[in-house]
This record gives structure tokens, C-alpha cells and sequence, in this order.
């Protein structure tokens, strides 16, 4: 009797599992994601990231000129370098899924370049690789909180310093970052045999638990819907502040609307990887029995491949379509062309040491007045 029930109960189990009419509709499928696969998560996905490496690059030139010095600017060229390194990791693993053997032998020179890359791949791409999307989530946070202080604490915001940023802004998201991505390094091995080497997950990654309780619930709630809540949160009270009340500055203004166009593409970049997280982890169980369905792997290739360069890549092209100066900036960069000394200031302003809180005449100034004052993204 035990034996037919547990034989019986094998049979419910494999009748939950997805069944195909034929072998050759099954292979049909797979060949259907192999090639999305490639032309997506391979050619596409390094394309965009590498125009992304060369935009994030001239965005952090263009914010180290000492015309756009502020708070503001600094927290945008350090998510330019967390998006700029993100991107780099993220051709190299497209290369590794789409290009490279799974399997290295050390025979060949191809086979030597993938066999380091294999020994580089658990213990530092793979984590590096989600500690930098990690920072680029907590990033955008941050710079939705400096807006939010900008805006509403102008006090304490005036008193503020670089270091302060440093420590207060920047550091912090780097930590959590590490914090949160411990476990990526166990969850994955190099085997070696002979001359061979291929990667493998670790008996930890394969849990059932580990698989539920973080890999799906603890990223979706720390990665996803609390930096949604928060977003949303600090960006619709400053928005109902700016547009609402009209209790600001035009500088304020252009700042935000900045800050906006990033946290927009940043949700809509983000959110089918957050429905797909969340569908695992309600579909776990059947999941674990039958293997993720053909739809979701293709869905996959979009949501955490191509997705994330987009957003990586994006800001960029917010800063130069929204940002006058940035504009006119860049393209005397590219034309070998100096900042005029006149442009710092605007006419009407008073002459003030930017590095400083305190004009000429005496009268202090907040970081506010010495946005207006200097050249900074605007409309």
C-alpha cells in the first residue's frame, strides 16, 4: 500500500509538470531561447553596455569639472562609476553565457583565458557583479534622500560638506552592499579535473530554503519593494512641495526633475525583474520539481540581462537631454574647448568662493544659493 501511495503521489507530481506533444515542439522552445538568448543576452546586452561604459565615462568628466561642484553632482558621478563598473562586469559575464565553453581544457590559449575566467567567476565577478547592481539601486535612494534633505531640511543641508556626502551617502550604500551579497560568495565552484575546469552551484544554492528565504523573498523585500516604497515616498512629497505648493527655486526645480527622469527609468527597469522574483518565489515548490517554464527563462534574459544595462546606460542620456549645461559642456569637451571662467557665475550673483559658505561681502549662503550661483543641470 505505501509503495502505491508514494507511486501514486509520484505520477500527481509529474502530471504538474508542463508536457509537450512531441520532441520536436520541446526542442523547438529551447531553440526559441537559445536564440533570443544569444541575440539578447549576448549581442544585444554588450552593444548597449559597452555605449554605456563610453556614456558614463564622459558623464563623470563632465561632473569633475569644477564648474558642476556640489553635493548633488557628486552623488551622480558616483552612480556613474557604480553604473560604469556594473556595466564592465556585465559584458564579461555575457561573454562568458554566450561565447565561452562550458567546459575549459588549458591545451589551447582560449581555453587558459576561460579557465582564469572560471577561477575568477565565484569568488569575485559573480558577487562583484550583484554587489554593483546592489549599489546602483541604493545609489538612486540616495540620491532621492539628498533632494528630499535639500528641500526640506535646508538647515542641516547647509552645513553640509563633501565629506559628509562621502560618509553619509556613499559609504553607507557601499557597506549594505557587501552586507546584503555575503552569500553570492558560496552559492557557486570551480570544479577541476585534469586539465578541464567548469563552474557548479554549491549544495547551498541548490537549498530549497536558501532558494525561498533569500535568493527570492529577502532580495525582493531588501532589492525591491522597499527601494520602490522609499522612491516613491521621498519623490512624490518633493514633487507635491515643487508643483504643488510652488515653494521653489528653478534650480530646485531642474534638480529634481533630473532626479525624477532617473527613478522613473530606474522602476521601469527594474520591475519585471521584481515580477519575475516574485512569481518564483510563489511557484518555489513546483519550481524545484519540474525546473523553471520556457517563458520565464526568456523572460529572464530580459529582466536581468538586458533591463539593468538599459538603466545602467540610460542616465546618460537623461543628463544630456534635461541638463543645458551638462549639454554645453560635453560638447566643448569633445571640441578640446576650456570653460569659460564667466560661466561659474550667473550674472546676477555675487562673487563667492564655491568652496566656501561665505561671499566676499559676508553673507553666508546655502548650498542652495551656491547651486544657483554655479553651473549645474538645467532646463
Amino acid at each position: 500500500m505505501g509503495s502505491e501511495a508514494n507511486s501514486s503521489e509520484g505520477m500527481e507530481m509529474e502530471s504538474n509538470c508542463p508536457s509537450w506533444d512531441s520532441e520536436a515542439e520541446y526542442m523547438a522552445e529551447y531553440q526559441l531561447l537559445g536564440n533570443i538568448d544569444l541575440l539578447v543576452g549576448g549581442y544585444a546586452t554588450i552593444a548597449l553596455a559597452t555605449l554605456g561604459v563610453c556614456a558614463n565615462i564622459l558623464a563623470i568628466s563632465v561632473f569633475c569639472n569644477k564648474s558642476f561642484k556640489s553635493n548633488f553632482n557628486n552623488l551622480l558621478v558616483a552612480l556613474a562609476v557604480f553604473d560604469l563598473l556594473f556595466l564592465v562586469v556585465c559584458i564579461t559575464e555575457s561573454v562568458r553565457r554566450n561565447f565561452e565553453d562550458r567546459s575549459s581544457n588549458t591545451s589551447s590559449f582560449s581555453g587558459l583565458a576561460t579557465q582564469i575566467h572560471h577561477r575568477l567567476f565565484p569568488y569575485f565577478l559573480y558577487p562583484l557583479h550583484n554587489i554593483l547592481l546592489t549599489c546602483s539601486i541604493f545609489m538612486t535612494i540616495s540620491i532621492s534622500i539628498e533632494r528630499y534633505l535639500a528641500i526640506f531640511h535646508q538647515s542641516a543641508y547647509r552645513k553640509r560638506s563633501c565629506l559628509w556626502t562621502l560618509s553619509c551617502h556613499i559609504l553607507p550604500v557601499i557597506i549594505l552592499a557587501i552586507i546584503i551579497n555575503i552569500p553570492k560568495f558560496f552559492e557557486s565552484k570551480v570544479v577541476l579535473e585534469d586539465d578541464h575546469s567548469w563552474i557548479d552551484v554549491t549544495d547551498m544554492r541548490r537549498s530549497f530554503e536558501y532558494s525561498v528565504y533569500y535568493q527570492h523573498w529577502t532580495r525582493f523585500i531588501v532589492l525591491g519593494i522597499f527601494p520602490l516604497m522609499l522612491l516613491g515616498f521621498l519623490n512624490f512629497r518633493i514633487f507635491i512641495h515643487l508643483f504643488i505648493f510652488k515653494s521653489s527655486t528653478s534650480k530646485e526645480v531642474a534638480s529634481f526633475i533630473i532626479t525624477l527622469l532617473i527613478v522613473v527609468i530606474f522602476i521601469l527597469c527594474h520591475l519585471p525583474r521584481l515580477a519575475l522574483n516574485f512569481y518564483e518565489a510563489l511557484d518555489s515548490e513546483n519550481i524545484g520539481q519540474c525546473g523553471p517554464p520556457v517563458w520565464s527563462m526568456i523572460f529572464h534574459v530580459f529582466s536581468n540581462s538586458l533591463l539593468p544595462v538599459i538603466n545602467s546606460t540610460s542616465n546618460f542620456f537623461i543628463y544630456f537631454l534635461a541638463g543645458k549645461n551638462f549639454r554645453s559642456s560635453l560638447l566643448r569637451m569633445l571640441k578640446c574647448r576650456k570653460e569659460p571662467e564667466e560661466s561659474v557665475f550667473s550674472k546676477s550673483s555675487v562673487i563667492c568662493d564655491i568652496n566656501s559658505d561665505v561671499c566676499e561681502e559676508g553673507k553666508e549662503v546655502t548650498e542652495m544659493e551656491e547651486l544657483e550661483n554655479t553651473k549645474l543641470l538645467r532646463i
